[in-house]
This record gives structure tokens, C-alpha cells and sequence, in this order.
């Protein structure tokens, strides 16, 4: 208590003294919310703090066994262990780090709309091979009809077809011609 004393003291002067822009700062409270975290809060700070501590000072040896092998340890079993000397990895800016994720997000959505567009481009030219091959088979009626010295209609007796007048020929004509007219 008597270390709370004094810190509560030390900040009563300096808040007394302090006024920026109008308004006092109040450092006292962020000191004890610090002192006062919650104990879950305080282990993970602790076991982070530690960790990095750990770490820092963590050593790798190297050394052959009896085997003939290469044999990597935290603590030497040989005398004739080499110490490895371990780079840290590089710490990216925060700054540099959201840019980069920014990036990837909008180089992944550009992806997206390529793929969208070529399915798209797919489709479009297998309907228009299908229009093709359509088209392609409207002009080879319309030659037959063409070159045909007399068109048939089949009849219930095969061996006795009817055969299509004159008109009915140039409407069949007309027919073909207005399809690949409109359609191809």
C-alpha cells in the first residue's frame, strides 16, 4: 500500500501541474489499469513476456553422433558440438504488412473476375460453335433445295412419296434464307 501511496502522490503533482490542449491528463488511472489488469489478462502478458525470453536466448548446437549422423540439440552431447548461430526473422512494418494484405485481397478479387469473365468467354463461344454448326447445316438444306430436281414430303407408303409444288419449294427457300439472314 505504501508503494500505491507514493505513486498516487507522484501523479497527484504531475496531473496538478499538466493541462494540454485544454483539458488535464490524467495519468494515474492508466498507471493503476495497468497494475490492476485482470488475472487472466496478467498470465498471458507474463507467459508472452516469458516466451519472448525464452527465445531470445535459445542456443542450437550441432554434432555428429556415433552413427555417423548429423544431430541438432538445445544443449551439446558432444565435446565436439558447434554452436549455430541462428538470424532472427525480420519484423515486417505493420504499415508495410496491411499494404501487402491489401494488395493480395484486390489481386484476389481481380483473379475471381478474370476466372468469372473467361467461364464467360467459354460459354459465349460454345453457343456460338453450336450457332455455327447450325448455320452450317440451315446452308446445306438450303443448297439441297436448291439443286433438287423435286422435293418429297414423306407419305405413310414409302414407295409413294409426295412431292412439294413450286410454292411450297420457294416458301421452303424463303424459310431457309430468313434464318441464316437473321441468324448467321
Amino acid at each position: 500500500m505504501e508503494l500505491k501511496a507514493a505513486i498516487e502522490s507522484r501523479l497527484d503533482r504531475d496531473n496538478s501541474s499538466r493541462i494540454q490542449s485544454g483539458f488535464s491528463v490524467n495519468r494515474k488511472e492508466n498507471i493503476f489499469m495497468l497494475i490492476y489488469i485482470d488475472t487472466p489478462a496478467k498470465f498471458f502478458i507474463i507467459t508472452f513476456f516469458l516466451f519472448c525470453v525464452s527465445n531470445a536466448n535459445a542456443e542450437v548446437y550441432k554434432w555428429t553422433d556415433e552413427n555417423g549422423k548429423v544431430v541438432y540439440g538445445d544443449k551439446p552431447r558432444s565435446s565436439d558440438a558447434d554452436k549455430i548461430k541462428i538470424k532472427s526473422a525480420p519484423v515486417q512494418d505493420p504499415v508495410v504488412q496491411g499494404r501487402n494484405e491489401r494488395q493480395n485481397k484486390l489481386l484476389n478479387v481481380m483473379q475471381q473476375e478474370r476466372d468469372e469473365r473467361n467461364v464467360l468467354k467459354k460459354e459465349e463461344k460454345g453457343k456460338k460453335e453450336e450457332q455455327m454448326k447450325i448455320c452450317a447445316e440451315a446452308r446445306k438444306e438450303l443448297q439441297e433445295i436448291k439443286d433438287a430436281s423435286f422435293l418429297y414430303r414423306p407419305t405413310d407408303d414409302p414407295n409413294n412419296p409426295e412431292i412439294i409444288t413450286d410454292e411450297e419449294r420457294k416458301a421452303e427457300e424463303l424459310k431457309y434464307k430468313k434464318y441464316i439472314k437473321k441468324y448467321c
